[in-house]
């Protein structure tokens, strides 16, 4: 039998051998740790879930909201090297450590999907696009995680009642902020969500009066609704 447990984690790194070598960025990250093994007759288990849980938390917490690169053993940041550097680290931890699967969870491209209302969420027809980036957070208070240079796969949405004629111009801001550690971007030197949100309103509103709403998503589990001034 098979064993697969799934960890996601928040990080920025960068690529020097990238077509841009100063590209710092960051992304959601998820990471399957598998283990194979017999079903054991007593307990009913390969073995216990949260072993592997166990295993896997301080590496969690030395990746998560963290820059990648400078990890002990990190130079090389990439899916591939991530999964040799967890398996390296699990191995000695999993007896039976079967294989480590690292990937990006955002678009990593420009494609825009369509999303209609949500009377519900107050959410009227939308375009959602995901982009990659880095920022930290310099006025959130000493040692707080978010202070830390890290990343997501950003998701945004871009909401109102022409949302489709809007592609054009989300394809410019996705190109200015996919790829970009945002604090260096004009206006985002704060960059949390309602900032990049309300960021975002700004450049779009004097061309599109009708917008309603811009929802801008760090995690699969926390985002922020702007509606505008």
């Amino acid at each position: 039998m098979r064993l697969i447990k799934t960890f996601r984690f928040e990080a920025a790194h960068s690529t020097p051998w990238h077509d841009n070598p100063a590209c710092l960025h960051g992304h959601s990250f998820e990471v399957e740790v598998e283990v194979s093994g017999p079903c054991d007759e007593t307990r009913g288990w390969v073995m216990d879930y949260g072993d592997i849980g166990k295993a896997f938390d301080p590496l969690f917490r030395q990746v998560d909201h963290h820059f990648l690169n400078e990890l002990d053993g990190l130079s090389s940041p990439t899916l591939r090297g991530l999964e040799r550097w967890f398996a390296d680290r699990l191995s000695g931890e999993i007896v039976l450590l079967e294989a480590v699967r690292v990937t990006i969870l955002g678009d990593q491209i420009f494609a825009p999907k369509l999303l209609h209302a949500h009377e519900a969420a107050r959410l009227p027809d939308r375009i959602r696009f995901g982009f990659e980036a880095a920022h930290a957070l310099p006025n959130v208070p000493e040692g707080h995680k978010c202070r830390r240079m890290h990343g997501h796969s950003f998701s945004v949405e871009v909401g109102g009642p022409d949302a489709e004629a809007l592609t054009p111009r989300l394809q410019e801001i996705y190109e200015t902020l996919d790829h970009r550690c945002l604090n260096d971007i004009d206006g985002l030197q704060n960059p949390t969500s309602e900032m990049v949100s309300q960021w975002i309103w700004q450049r779009l509103a004097p061309s599109s009066p009708n917008l309603e709403a811009i929802v801008v998503a760090e995690t699969c589990t926390a985002r922020c609704v702007y509606h505008g001034d």
